[in-house]
């Protein structure tokens, strides 16, 4: 029954350590990516935001023509690119 133990404690426990780690190494690497997209969506949104304010604060001669209204639709459609 000794012999079983040490068998254990000298290949099992190792092994288990480097897939826990490797395990934990795949979690942080995917939540750190995860998190850099969700920044960059909050930049991208921020932009547009900026982009939506600014063009309905233009007086209604400086719009651009493709506007057919001075709406918030129309701006929003205007900076998405459409």
């Amino acid at each position: 029954m000794g012999n079983a133990r040490d068998l254990i404690n000298a290949h099992l426990f190792p092994v288990l350590g480097v897939i826990a780690t490797a395990t934990l190494v795949g979690i942080f690497l995917q939540l750190d990516a995860a998190l850099s997209n969700g920044a960059n969506r909050s930049q991208q949104a921020r932009n547009h935001n900026l982009c939506v304010k600014q063009i309905m604060e233009l007086p209604i001669e400086q719009k651009p023509n493709v506007l057919d209204r001075g709406d918030l639709a129309g701006a929003v459609r205007y900076c998405n690119g459409g």
